[in-house]
């Protein structure tokens, strides 16, 4: 035990927070994209380098999965809406990509590698690290490999490709977004928090992340409520995510990341193979340029696809109603398919 570990746990969550917040720092100084999310992951792990086991209390969790939720909320608008019906059969096919990628992933990792079917369903699933954190907080499910191997394919297809591709654009002329105003937002807050106490009486699974989604999504696709949730919050939320996932890889030693290294590898090849498999049919089946339906596919985060498709010139509508749509799909189909998994 470290000096740094004897203290009491609110000093240890400020140190957890801040090695979070300047793990978030460091990767939107350096202009990857996602960088509050994955840059809080790395710091809570260099944390646990140091010899400090973070701490993330179930509410502060909680709230980061709140907060976490309504922006996912926040981009169901009537726009997009609209945008989604003009792509029918595009968003069939995402859908049917989805379940071909989680399916193939799963049996992969079952057949070769005997991990067991939920953990393997939970590290399959393309694009939706919160939506998964949240999901497998609320199982038995050893979160370590599913996070790490989910981790990897999230900084090679979130990180290292887009960011590659940012490099190359000069300049990328993107829009401000229309940020919620005070009191709407602290009532959008109200009626989430509302929601996820009715979602956690239900026991339905990732309660507050659901019912932030689903509060948020309403209040916005009836046009009660415009516009995101401010930067600060936003960010925060990611951070408080980040750092919870990376506070679980407080058993990680050097013979388990050996050991997740081939699941990993093998899971960037299925994921991005399926992937490309749905985005080639998509292509030749409901006319849609190739570029943009690669993008629209992609199974990385939603911000960073949609700002590698603005940085290509790539219709923005088209691109972020799939991604919000899949992260939707997902979020809402992760508690039925971990029971069905488990059972």
């Amino acid at each position: 035990m470290t000096g740094l570990d004897r203290l009491p746990v609110w000093g240890r969550l400020i140190l957890t927070i801040g090695a979070g917040l300047l793990g978030g720092y460091v990767f939107y100084l350096l202009r990857l994209p996602a960088p509050w999310l994955s840059g809080a992951l790395v710091g809570s792990v260099l944390l646990i380098v140091t010899g400090v086991k973070p701490v993330m209390p179930d509410p502060v969790r909680d709230l980061g999965m709140l907060f976490a939720g309504a922006l996912t909320g926040s981009a169901i608008t009537p726009e997009m809406l609209r945008a989604l019906e003009r792509y029918p059969l595009s968003l069939v096919i995402l859908a049917l990509t989805t379940l071909a990628i989680v399916f193939a992933g799963r049996l992969a990792l079952v057949r070769l590698f005997g991990w067991d079917r939920t953990s393997a369903m939970f590290a399959s699933v393309p694009g939706a690290l919160s939506a998964v954190i949240a999901a497998v907080s609320e199982t038995r499910s050893n979160m370590l490999p599913i996070v790490a191997v989910q981790s990897f394919r999230m900084f090679v297809l979130v990180a290292v490709l887009p960011s590659a591709t940012l490099l190359a654009v000069r300049e990328v002329n993107t829009a401000p977004p229309e940020i919620i105003g005070a009191l709407p937002f602290a009532l959008m807050m109200v009626a989430a928090v509302l929601v996820a106490w009715l979602f956690q009486a239900l026991r339905i699974m990732a309660p507050f992340l659901l019912g932030g989604m689903a509060a948020a999504g309403l209040l916005h696709v009836t046009g009660l409520i415009t516009g995101s949730p401010p930067v600060a919050i936003v960010s925060l939320a990611m951070v408080i995510v980040g750092v919870y996932a990376g506070s679980r890889f407080s058993g990680l030693d050097f013979q388990t990341v050996r050991s997740l290294f081939l699941p990993g590898i093998l899971l960037l090849v299925v994921t991005v193979a399926v992937a490309a498999l749905g985005a080639l049919l998509t292509a030749r089946l409901a006319n849609v340029p190739l570029p943009e339906a690669f993008v629209a596919f992609a199974p990385g985060g939603l911000e960073a696809m949609v700002v590698l498709g603005l940085a290509m010139g790539l219709d923005p509508l088209y691109v972020s109603s799939h991604h919000v749509a899949r992260f939707v799909m997902i979020a809402a189909a992760l508690p039925f398919l971990a029971r069905r998994a488990s059972g």
